[in-house]
């Protein structure tokens, strides 16, 4: 399958991944059959890019690394914490965080995570346009703890980073909206108010008895950097606690892989470039290293060019080789894609990726190619 824009769908693709609004609710199942009616509701509604079926996909399944369900209830409860607490400071009254919303969801995810032998990310989560907060923190939330578990951490401690990851950005609620959904550059004093919500999410925490001070850091230091450049409080290496370095780090990763309304998200391969040079510098590169070993630079269904001059599609990433997926080879063929078969790039070392096929150039070639059979060229 691959991930389209909203720009690019055309009527009879087929849905590969069902399509939710905030709320859980089914916009449009998987395998229904696009028209034009259903591309301008999801337009409208704010869905930015769909999962359809591929022909060259035959026989591969993507898995998430957790369940559908799992993330669906945690969304939904970190929807439902961050509305309540918002009513709360609206209403002139200290936000009580109950922890007990979202504790068994982090328990869900590690269950998710642990039963699983391959834990590689190959799919992006798809957002409506005014989810991002909520959806953002869940993908941050499963990123440090497919990091914590690649460090070997213990149950607990995964609980408490999970917790301060999916809390880690709480304290927004106390920043202006007009701010927060500002789509163009900060000013002085925009910035200055944004970069206040680690120390507001940090006082919300620590005043709930339930939330440990722990998790409570991890929202207070989230936007510290390796080398003392962050803030609010420009701590530098291990002065940071390691689950706000690991939070940290996967903030940034997702926010780049994220589509937003005014710009198209970072391809994964990219991001991986931009968090790996800044190991040791932004972030603490043991992090990064165990990071990157589950997040796959070339997600399946991904088109390439090979540095043999051949079109591919991913079909998966081993663990542990994430620039080096497992492809199927193909050509156009009036047009069609024809499969001429498969290759393992982890031990056929000599193969590169020279780069990318963005779907817009795909979608180009085919309709060159078919335009050029027919017209006899």
């Amino acid at each position: 399958m691959q991930k389209l824009p909203i720009s690019l769908l055309k009527p009879g693709m087929k849905v590969a991944r069902t399509v939710y609004n905030t709320d859980g609710q089914v916009l449009l199942a998987a395998g229904m059959m696009l028209n034009v009616k259903f591309i301008s509701r999801l337009r409208m509604l704010g869905i930015i890019s769909v999962y359809v079926e591929d022909s060259l996909m035959g026989g591969v399944e993507v898995y998430d690394v957790i369940a559908e369900d799992t993330r669906l209830q945690a969304r939904k409860a970190i929807k439902r914490l961050h509305s309540e607490a918002s009513r709360a400071v609206q209403s002139g009254n200290e936000p009580i965080i109950d922890d007990e919303q979202v504790s068994e969801t982090i328990n869900n995810i590690i269950e998710d995570l642990l039963s699983s032998d391959d834990l590689i990310v190959n799919l992006s989560d798809i957002r409506v346009a005014d989810d991002y907060t909520f959806a953002h923190s869940v993908n941050t939330c499963v990123l440090a703890l497919l990091t914590g578990v690649s460090l070997g951490f213990s149950k607990s401690r995964l609980h408490t980073l999970g917790l301060g990851t999916i809390l880690h950005d709480i304290g927004k609620i106390k920043v202006p909206s007009e701010i927060l959904n500002k789509p163009g550059n900060f000013s002085q004093e925009e910035y200055k108010e944004i970069q206040k919500h680690p120390l507001y999410g940090f006082e919300m925490l620590r005043k709930n008895q339930s939330i440990s001070l722990t998790a409570a850091h991890v929202a207070y230091e989230h936007h510290e950097r390796y080398n003392g450049e962050g803030y609010p409080r420009g701590l530098k290496g291990n002065h940071i606690h390691i689950f706000a370095r690991i939070a940290g780090m996967v903030d940034v990763f997702d926010a780049l892989v994220s589509d937003r309304v005014y710009r198209k998200g970072y391809l994964p391969h990219d991001a991986i470039e931009m968090i790996t040079g800044s190991g040791n510098y932004y972030f603490d590169y043991d992090i990064v290293k165990a990071f990157i070993k589950n997040v796959a630079a070339y997600p399946v269904g991904t088109i390439v060019e090979l540095s043999t001059g051949e079109l591919a599609i991913v079909i998966r990433t081993p663990r542990g080789c994430s620039h080096r997926p497992d492809v199927r080879t193909f050509v156009l063929k009036d047009g069609i894609p024809k499969i001429t078969g498969e290759i393992s790039l982890s031990s056929e070392t000599r193969i590169l990726i020279n780069r990318v096929i963005s779907e817009e150039e795909y979608q180009s070639a085919q309709g060159m190619e078919l335009a050029a059979n027919t017209a006899g060229i």
